[in-house]
């Protein structure tokens, strides 16, 4: 590799065959990625083996798509058979970590998301290019949460060296492979669909689904819509039964994920899901303005949940949570109910498990950041209840990181707000000072 790229951080991610290495492009002053795969012939390749790979790899790099790094430059080595390709450097994090870190993601962020994912491969597969591993480590959420990329498209192996490599057995992650994809058959673009299910249901539920024994993800979430399920379990068919094209899997995301009836016999007659999905389209405005009673039965719906405490509706219940918390804290009228959503959305937010791999629901967290920032009529609601919060050195000591780096974000976007006034500056930038401490520690 010429003395042009700088390696500022060696394997800063994994890929297929490979490694990738975030380097410093002296030339054109930016960060790129350098993945080099590893040696595809054991050995030494003819020139006509690394002749079809470059054109190959001129194929891959004439995908251009939003949600698609660019790939820069393509390096080849006929004495020990190894490639190097320098593409785009992505800033961010990928889902797997993402999940790992903050546990379920919510249905706007999945809505978002893969939309994103499925115009990526949507496009790639017009260029008769399949990826052939879509799994959350190859999928890079953006720094600024508005985007995620498709990455690690690799080389687009042909069958018979598939067969060289791997005696006969499939390229690919278990368990995002399709049974088509474990057998080493030729494949469609039908099986990166397959890998888009699997990867679905484990952003939503944290974990992959059960071959053979399919658990509904409605019943462990009441807020995600049954159609949801019907959508993955028709990626995990067989090719000809299966969904076809990522595009017609996002139409199906965007239909279950679509209100069905008028919000008032949602309200009265309809499961929560529906709820959900309608308020997550509202603003605080528009809320504000729903007639008295729909607001006070949405506060009796969720205020159920909450008493029922059971384990296995918390993600249910954090969706809501997060919902109001974005939504309620305009509405003067509603001063009782926002004090009990805060209250309760930084135990959900902060304190509780969702299972064994995390702590805390990341959506809560956000949103109240968010709010923080804004509000008005809710600000001495918020506030108070931050440092009622705070005051409980339980709930202080012996924290992760994450934990203390939220708090701070949120103590500094309370004094910033507008209505931070003398009665809260103090003691506000108090516990600021106490937290900044524990991170220093």
């Amino acid at each position: 590799m010429s003395s042009r790229y700088k390696i500022v951080q060696e394997s800063a991610g994994e890929g297929g065959f490979g490694k990738i290495d975030k380097a410093f492009d002296t030339e054109l002053e930016r960060y790129v990625a350098i993945k080099t795969l590893d040696p595809l012939f054991k050995n030494q390749p003819t020139l006509k083996d690394i002749e079809r790979f470059r054109r190959e790899a001129k194929i891959l790099a004439s995908l251009s798509h939003p949600n698609i790094p660019a790939i820069y430059d393509v390096k080849s080595s006929e004495k020990d058979g190894e490639f190097k390709i320098i593409f785009e450097w992505i800033e961010g994090t990928n889902v797997r970590r993402r999940l790992s870190e903050s546990g379920s993601m919510s249905l706007d962020e999945v809505k978002k998301w893969f939309g994103n994912i499925c115009s990526a491969l949507d496009h790639a597969h017009s260029k008769e290019v399949i990826h052939r591993d879509i799994k959350p480590s190859n999928l890079i959420i953006t720094r600024n949460k508005e985007s995620c990329y498709v990455v690690d498209f690799g080389i687009a192996l042909r069958i018979a060296d598939i067969e060289r490599l791997t005696n006969g057995t499939g390229i690919g992650t278990a368990p995002y492979m399709s049974q088509e994809q474990q057998k080493g058959e030729e494949l469609e673009s039908s099986s990166d669909v397959y890998s888009l299910g699997v990867v679905l249901y484990e952003c939503l539920a944290g974990k992959c689904p059960a071959l053979g024994n399919y658990e509904l993800l409605s019943r462990i979430n009441e807020t995600i819509p049954p159609a949801i399920d019907e959508l993955i379990q028709a990626c995990l068919l067989e090719k000809d039964s299966r969904i076809k094209t990522p595009n017609e899997f996002n139409e199906r995301l965007l239909h279950a994920l679509r209100p069905s009836a008028n919000f008032a016999d949602i309200l009265s007659e309809g499961p929560l899901h529906e709820i959900q999905k309608t308020l997550s389209k509202m603003d605080d405005s528009e809320y504000s303005i729903l007639p008295s009673g729909q607001r006070r039965l949405i506060f009796s719906r969720l205020q159920d949940m909450i008493k029922t405490d059971k384990y296995e509706l918390r993600n249910a219940v954090a969706s809501f949570l997060a919902e109001m918390v974005r939504l309620a804290h305009s509405t003067k009228s509603d001063s009782n109910i926002y004090e009990y959503v805060t209250e309760t959305a930084l135990k959900y937010g902060y304190l509780l498990d969702y299972s064994q791999k995390w702590k805390g629901n990341i959506q809560i967290r956000e949103n109240l950041r968010e709010v923080s920032k804004v509000c008005k009529s809710g600000y001495s609601i918020l506030s108070k209840k931050v440092t009622l919060f705070l005051k409980n050195e339980e709930n202080l000591e012996g924290k992760e990181k994450w934990f203390y780096n939220d708090l701070k974000v949120l103590l500094q976007n309370l004094l910033a707000n507008n209505c931070c006034t003398d009665q809260y500056a103090d003691i506000l930038g108090k516990y600021l000072d106490e937290i900044n401490n524990k991170i220093r520690q």
